[in-house]
């Protein structure tokens, strides 16, 4: 098989992995979720979360897509441009490897549940109410930890190429003032710090697609 077939395949992957954000960022405008400090963790069998394939199979599925695609692309980028700057490069590179790997590990189950064919077996509300917070509280831990070494990632290419590629280095810091702006706005305004991430996922999308154009270049 012709090398240009696996080159040619890499920036398919970077398109694929900027797809999976676009879905991800637009899937919580179609239908935004009712969020709030205190509504991440059920805290009544009524909140829990629905175990159906709707919304939380919809995300999962452009989380793997973004997470799957990315990693091959993240890892070809640092072999081939880590002469840049190699501290940096690898350092981010080791960042975007743990983060893909978290969100993979930490989505697939929701993905399996929510199109697993037959009925869970029954236990009794109280039982049923503790597995739920824990599978939530354990869900945003890994969650918020892997769109943050993203982040962190992403900063240090920002930095590296904010002479070359400026635009991209703004893309990146409003991503991520964006992304730190949400947090408080839970408090405040719930809708408003959903479409602060929203806005801040959908700034980063040009990036998959630059590391896969920069790995593949000649």
């Amino acid at each position: 098989m012709s090398p240009n077939v696996f080159k040619k395949g890499v920036g398919v992957l970077g398109v694929l992995s900027a797809a999976g954000l676009l879905g991800y960022g637009l899937s919580y405008i179609i239908e935004m979720p009712n969020v709030s400090p205190d509504g991440f963790v059920p805290t009544t069998l009524e909140s829990s979360a629905d175990t159906s394939f709707t919304f939380g199979g919809i995300l999962a599925i452009f989380v793997l897509l973004y997470a799957f695609a990315f990693l091959p692309v993240n890892i070809m980028f640092t072999i081939k441009k880590y002469r840049t700057s190699p501290y940096a490069i690898v350092l981010a590179c080791c960042l975007i490897c743990v983060s893909s790997l978290i969100e993979i590990i930490n989505t697939l189950p929701v993905l399996a549940v929510s199109i697993y064919p037959s009925e869970l077996e029954s236990v009794s509300p109280e039982i049923l109410l503790h597995l739920q917070q824990v599978e939530a509280i354990k869900f945003l831990a890994y969650d918020v930890v892997g769109f943050a070494l993203i982040y962190v990632a992403f900063f240090f290419y920002a930095v590296i190429y904010f002479q070359k590629y400026r635009w991209l280095s703004l893309l990146i810091f409003g991503s991520i003032v964006l992304f730190i702006a949400n947090v408080p706005c839970l408090w405040i305004a719930p809708e408003v710090a959903v479409i602060l991430m929203v806005l801040s996922i959908l700034a980063i999308l040009p990036v998959p697609i630059f590391l896969a154009r920069k790995a593949i270049e000649e």
